[in-house]
């Protein structure tokens, strides 16, 4: 979706009754550019609150924490919210809340788990294409808003990895904020 103004996008935001985050992506101190999530807040209400508990910080914190994946014509996956590994546990898990939303097109977020039910704590995926085959397994809440945060994610398909797939030199997340919740 693309609008005229930020003014025309808050407007969208205040007549769906959902909430919206957003994002940087910085690499080597030089900005990717920026990511609009709409969290689907009826449909999976529990697991968008998690989400926006590490948004908004605290113990845990999606602040500055890398894209610590990145899989070409897949998705790109964060969230590590202890040492940015991809390995790091925080201590906490969710149940799969809902499989509603399916990972039938780009610019789908979802949480990622341990490849077992009920086993999904901070990190998330944001699909580069469609992902049917992560439907019944991955709990999909979200989805990318804008035209230019599809086309930031898209600038990491690019990106050099290493043989794990984590971007050469690190891609960080941060200004991590609620731009608007009903």
């Amino acid at each position: 979706m693309e609008f005229e103004s930020v003014d025309a996008m808050m407007e969208f935001c205040r007549t769906t009754g959902r909430t919206y985050v957003a994002f940087s992506l910085v690499q080597t101190g030089r900005e990717l550019g920026t990511v609009v999530l709409e969290l689907f807040t009826d449909i999976a209400p529990a697991t968008c609150a998690n989400f926006l508990r590490l948004v908004r910080g605290g113990q845990h914190s999606y602040e500055d924490t890398p894209i610590h994946r990145v899989v070409k014509s897949g998705w790109i996956q964060g969230g590590d919210v202890v040492d940015g590994s991809g390995k790091g546990d925080p201590g906490f898990t969710l149940p799969d809340e809902t499989f509603a939303v399916k990972n039938n097109d780009k610019g789908i977020l979802g949480m990622c788990n341990k490849g077992q039910p009920h086993t999904a704590s901070s990190q998330f995926y944001i699909s580069l294409s469609p992902l049917p085959f992560l439907n019944g397994k991955r709990v999909a809440f979200g989805k990318v808003l804008t035209l230019d945060g599809l086309e930031s994610l898209g600038k990491l398909e690019n990106l050099q990895t290493y043989i794990n797939e984590r971007p050469v030199p690190d891609v960080i997340t941060t200004k991590w904020h609620v731009l608007y919740e009903p």
